[in-house]
Formats: C-alpha cells, structure tokens, sequence
C-alpha cells in the first residue's frame, strides 16, 4: 500500500478522484508544512486551472489517500513526473499523529501564479 498527500485535483469532489475512488483503500485528512500552495490557471498549455505546492514557508492542507502501489505509474503520468512535477516523501500532520505519504511537487515557475496562503485549494471559480 502506498500514500499520496492529495492537495488538489485527486481530492475528493475533484476533476481527477475518479481515477483513485474505485482502488482508495481509506482516506486521512490533515496537511504538510514547510510548502506553498499556488493556483496555475487554465491556459498556458494547461487545459484546466490546477494547484501546484513547492518547497516554502507555509502550510498545504489536503488529503492522505491510501492506494495500491500499482496506481503510482498512472498517478506519475497525470501529474508528468520529473517534467511538471516530482514525487517525493512528506511529512504530514495528522489527527492519528505524523505519517509519511508522496506528494507531487510543482517544478515549473510560480511567477505568474496565484498565491494562496491559506494552503487551500480550489479557489472560487477554478
């Protein structure tokens, strides 16, 4: 079994749970520190608004999903490991205490993105 810290579209409710919801195993809630969250709106080869979390001072609230292993391959190509994103080991803070989980890590530039400090997202109207 592997863990993913989900922050944004695999999320329950979001654009791309469907690709997760018939393997999820169990579901945890909570967040991860020492990120920034920022929204990358639809456009710019993006055909839909989506998060992304880089290293920062801050704190990125989502979910912990519990998986089989054999979903990382499908998550890796979604996410575009190692070009859009990087898959890598967090730290996130549960109500059952600290666990270890992957999370997909934005590469690109933030620049132009939307910050959200709060650590949450969608943001209203993405």
């Amino acid at each position: 079994m592997e863990r993913v810290f989900a922050y944004g579209t695999l999320k329950r409710g979001g654009r791309n749970h469907a690709l997760v919801a018939d393997r999820l195993l169990y579901l945890l809630p909570r967040y991860v520190e020492g990120f920034c969250l920022y929204h990358l709106p639809e456009g710019e080869g993006r055909p839909y608004a989506y998060p992304g979390m880089v290293p920062g001072e801050g704190r990125v609230f989502g979910e912990v999903l519990f998986l089989p292993r054999e979903v990382l391959p499908l998550l890796d190509a979604l996410e575009d490991e190692g070009e859009e994103y990087r898959r890598e080991r967090v730290l996130v803070h549960t109500e059952r205490g600290p666990l270890e989980a992957w999370a997909y890590v934005y590469l690109g530039d933030v620049g132009p993105a939307l910050p959200l400090p709060e650590g949450v997202w969608p943001i209203v109207g993405s």
